[in-house]
Parts: structure tokens; sequence; C-alpha cells
């Protein structure tokens, strides 16, 4: 077992509640822990629970984060431990890594928003982003960054910014890496306005200069990344978008634009390749239904019955 793969499983580190729990994804996890080989009920035995109580998790009946015992119980057990780590199921419950929390600088992940909105801001993208993912039926890793130890280096010491990152299974390139870009222009005056809109600009392209050069002199080095700006307001989204949408690159890349209050992803814009390739926005994909688990299990559910 690597040594990143040892950490994302260390139930001995503390986690820190963020952000409310997403039940569509805690729900795919408990499914993919539980396996095609056993029903829900013989699961919650294996992990010391009632059935009812991993039945309301499926179900998306619950209304708090899960206990750090039921969701490690849900790991130890797992029947895929591969696709189902301690890290990824505690994100999915809300809870983020207080040491990784801690060291976290927003200034490299987010900027032109005061610091103390950013890690808000930050967990809001996440979240939306994987809740619209798994509602398509993915199955995800997340990465609180791209796992640099794993990917080509690059010989210029070209560094790329990485808010996040996710591995989603049979998907390729093997890493979506996301940039947030949380401006926001609130300004009614005109001119004011348009100071902002090319001071935008300027600041963006300074800031990102590198990973363009990377694209430019060393497109091998990107092979295996596919890379995401995400905009949280509209205007931003436009300037980049109108910016990017004339640019050719070597690797995928592209442009979203995320409304965190209604927590969707509202569209991507894919930047252009020299070779004409593209790859199909996932968030065009139609959701999948959901329906309740077909096994014995359900006959226990007990809506009175507390989360363990």
């Amino acid at each position: 077992m690597t040594e990143r793969n040892h950490e994302r499983n260390d139930m001995n580190r503390e986690y820190v509640e963020a952000y409310v729990p997403d039940k569509m994804q805690l729900a795919a996890y408990v499914n993919l822990a539980k396996g095609p080989e056993r029903t829900m009920a013989q699961f919650a035995n294996a992990c010391g629970v009632s059935a009812s109580t991993l039945s309301r998790i499926v179900n998306h009946k619950i209304t708090k984060p899960l206990s750090v015992e039921l969701v490690q119980a849900i790991v130890k057990n797992a029947s895929d431990k591969e696709r189902v780590d301690y890290e990824s199921v505690m994100r999915a419950n809300g809870m983020l890594p207080k040491d990784r929390q801690e060291k976290r600088n927003p200034a490299g992940n987010h900027f032109m928003e005061p610091p103390e909105s950013r890690m808000e801001l930050g967990a809001k993208v996440e979240n939306t982003i994987m809740q619209e993912l798994y509602a398509r039926g993915h199955m995800l890793q997340f990465f609180p960054c791209l796992p640099f130890d794993e990917l080509s280096k690059s010989r210029f010491g070209l560094i790329q910014y990485s808010a996040f990152a996710i591995r989603i299974q049979g998907y390729e390139p093997r890493y979506w890496n996301f940039v947030v870009i949380s401006k926001r222009f609130r300004s009614d005056d005109e001119e004011q306005l348009r100071r902002e809109k090319k001071m935008f600009i300027r600041m963006t392209m300074d800031r990102y200069a590198a990973l363009f050069l990377q694209d430019a002199w060393e497109p091998e080095s990107l092979k295996d990344i596919k890379t995401t700006f995400v905009c949280v307001d509209s205007e931003a989204f436009a300037l980049l978008k109108d910016l990017l949408g004339h640019a050719r690159v070597n690797t995928y890349m592209s442009i979203i634009l995320v409304d965190t209050e209604k927590q969707e992803v509202v569209t991507e814009f894919s930047i252009p390749r020299k070779d004409g390739k593209e790859l199909k926005s996932i968030f065009l994909e139609d959701k999948v239904a959901v329906s309740d688990e077909e096994d014995d299990f359900e006959m226990w559910y007990d809506p009175d019955d507390k989360i363990d």
C-alpha cells in the first residue's frame, strides 16, 4: 500500500465537520461497500448495525452526519476496498481531515474573494461537483489536490494550481483537476466594472501562465490530466470563455460555471484543442433515477430508529 493510500485509510486521523453530508454520495458508497454478493441485511450484520440504519442512508433519509464509528464499520467491511476508502467516505459525510484543512492555503487555490469566505466557497464547489457526478452514476475518488507524486514531472519545474482533484472510474484522462476562480463581480458602476474585468483577465492569465506554458512546451507531462477552471460568477465565466475560446491547447481543458446556491453545474465549455479532440461533458449525461433497494433489508426499516 502506498503512503498516500495508507493516509486515506488512517482511521486514527482527526476529522472535522465542514459542510452538509452528500446523501447521494453516501448512498453510493454504502451500496458499493455492500457489493453484489450480499443483501443489505447481511452487510448490516457485518457492520454491527441494524439493517434499517443502512436503509436510511441508501434511501437518503439521514438528517445529520454519520458517526465516525459507523463510517469506520462501513469501510472495514467493504467488499471493494480499493474504491471505498475512509477519507472519501468521510468527505461524503461532510467531514475533512483536520490537518489538511489547517494546512490548506486558500490563496493558492482560489483568489479575489476575502480569505474568510474561500474555505466555505471551496467546500460548496467540491460538494456541488461531486453531487452532480454521483447523480449521473459515477464512482469517484476525491483528492485534496492532484497527487503530484503519481504524475509526470515538469522538466522546467512548472507547478499546477489544484484546488482539488477527482478520479472517475472508467473515465480518461486519469485525473480531473479543478482550479477554483472565486471572483464575483458586484459593482453597479460601469466604469468600475470595466476596470474590474480588465484586472480579472490580467490576474487570471498571470496566475495560470505556467499551466499554459506546460501545455505548450511539454504536453506529455499533462497527458493524464484534464484541467477545469471553475467559475462561480456568470460574468467571470463569460470573460474566461471569450478569452480562451480562441486558444488552441494540446491537452484537455475546460471551464465550468457552478451555481453554489442551487448546487448545480450550469454549463461546461471545452477549450479547443489543436488536434480537434473533445470530451463530451459528463454534465450533459442524464441523471440516474434512484430507486429503493430491492432485497429483503427494506422490511427492516424503522423510521424512529436513530442512526448509530
